[in-house]
């Protein structure tokens, strides 16, 4: 295992993801997983409130989706996997167990790659969600708390990693790359989160938890605070005790929950009203033959079919939707070299800014392959490709060439560019003697100006070509 020094601290990060699968209903009976908008404790029967005597019968699809993420995840499938009991008390587990798999998981010993860097998978295997509990005034602040067992009984897929991590940094490129890899594989089951259990230990000292960290950049503002935390106790001699920690998202803070269980502790044995699963060859490959293309080959073969840049095809197949979105414009004949550049560069930092998701809009795929053959005729500047774009996304929703045409944005082809070059040099000649003295920084000035005078309607090249040739 790889570990680097961080200020002469090895850190060492493993993972455990939780992720929903996309499926009818619940893991061990029929009841539906359509739950937004129910009545609490509408969507729940014997088996998946555990009462005695009742059945559970495993979901084929769920299995079927768990295969395919751990091929996904270049795992090992078990042919024979089995179910198990998780005993623990707690008030959102109404039978006192959870039916989960310990000893045989689906799949086990695979892999995800970080650039160059192997992540090594442990295991990903199969459990029944919990209910959830409900805190009217807030956690800690009311005297009591409701349980709504509505979700009690889903099909969660846990991805354990070996501790091969070695930043938050990392933790959260991980997280963002198996996001990505599902994302593909469509196995999400929609309107849910991924939540992560965050494993630290420095120098190889005792292990922390931090339990239930919902979000990416939440996870790694966890870890790096318990990351400071534990080098503190090392600096004041204090002992690192093994524990589970609950993440404050307000405050950023780990708190402390409980001293960490170990398996021992949770009694697992095999689960007696469920039988040995096996699965045959044939119907492995099916599922294999059913996988869709996965981001490292999308990538890959953008790069030699398109001719785009290996970075320009990582943005791209870093999110489905915009990988989709790139391939129907490439369809339809659009100008890759400015397709690309308009989708990696405008379109995501518009969304960034906005903290948006491709998902999360409504683009129309023929207003923008109208832009972008607007930007190859010249018609339109970089700068008011992105306002068109801001407007499109954000605004009022016009599309980019109606919001050019009606704000005078096009480029102007009468537009006197020599006149307007010759009245800003005159107006700022201190500025043109800074230039020729060696300040390259004032060509970007002027031309700011000039371009600003233009309301952002000339073409950058051109006017950067003739106030070269104008100054000298």
């Amino acid at each position: 295992m790889s570990v680097v020094n961080h200020l002469d601290t090895k850190v060492m990060i493993g993972l455990e993801v939780h992720t929903y699968l996309h499926t009818k209903s619940k893991l061990f009976c029929s009841c539906g997983t359509d739950i937004i908008e129910s009545i609490p404790n509408s969507h729940c029967c014997p088996i998946c409130l555990g009462h005695p005597g009742s059945k559970p019968v495993l979901n084929a699809k769920a299995v079927e989706l768990a295969i395919k993420v751990g091929l996904a995840l270049n795992c090992k499938i078990n042919k024979d996997f089995f179910f198990s009991r998780k005993t623990y008390f707690y008030p959102d587990m109404s039978s006192n167990y959870q039916i989960t798999q310990y000893e045989v998981p689906v799949a086990e010993k695979g892999f995800i790659m970080l650039g160059e860097k192997k992540i090594r998978i442990t295991r990903a295997h199969l459990e029944m969600d919990p209910a959830a509990l409900v805190h009217p005034q807030g956690l800690g602040k009311s005297n009591y708390s409701l349980i709504d067992y509505n979700r009690c009984g889903f099909a969660l897929l846990e991805i354990v990693t070996e501790p091969d991590m070695v930043s938050p940094s990392e933790a959260r490129e991980f997280l963002n790359t198996l996001e990505n890899i599902l994302s593909y594989l469509k196995v999400l089951m929609p309107n849910t989160t991924m939540k992560t259990d965050c494993n630290i230990s420095i120098n190889g000292g005792a292990r922390v938890e931090i339990k239930n960290v919902s979000g990416f950049a939440a996870a790694e503002k966890a870890l790096s605070f318990e990351l400071l935390r534990q080098k503190q106790y090392e600096r004041m001699n204090k002992k690192i005790e093994q524990q589970t920690r609950l993440f404050n998202a307000v405050t950023g803070q780990t708190m402390e929950s409980r001293k960490k269980e170990t398996a021992d502790d949770y009694g697992y044995i095999f689960d007696p009203d469920l039988v040995k699963i096996s699965l045959d060859e044939e119907q492995i490959n099916k599922i294999k033959e059913s996988m869709p293309e996965l981001p490292l080959q999308k990538k890959q073969r953008f790069v030699n079919e398109y001719g785009i840049s290996d970075y320009e095809s990582s943005v791209l197949c870093n999110d489905l939707k915009l990988s989709e979105l790139f391939e129907m414009l490439a369809k339809k004949q659009a100008d890759i070299k400015i397709t690309a550049n308009l989708l990696t560069r405008d379109l995501l930092s518009i969304l960034n800014h906005d903290s948006l998701k491709l998902v999360e809009i409504q683009l129309d795929v023929n207003k923008i392959f109208d832009l972008i053959n607007l930007v190859k005729l010249g018609k339109v500047s970089d700068m008011n490709v992105k306002k068109s774009l801001i407007n499109y996304i954000s605004g009022n929703k016009i599309s980019p060439i109606e919001f050019l045409t009606k704000n005078n944005l096009l480029v102007n082809e009468n537009m006197d560019i020599d006149l307007i070059i010759k009245r800003i040099v005159e107006n700022n000649l201190s500025a043109i003697k800074d230039y020729k003295n060696g300040n390259e920084k004032v060509l970007n000035f002027l031309a700011g100006l000039i371009m600003r005078e233009t309301k952002g309607s000339a073409r950058i090249d051109v006017v950067l070509e003739k106030l070269k040739q104008k100054i000298n």
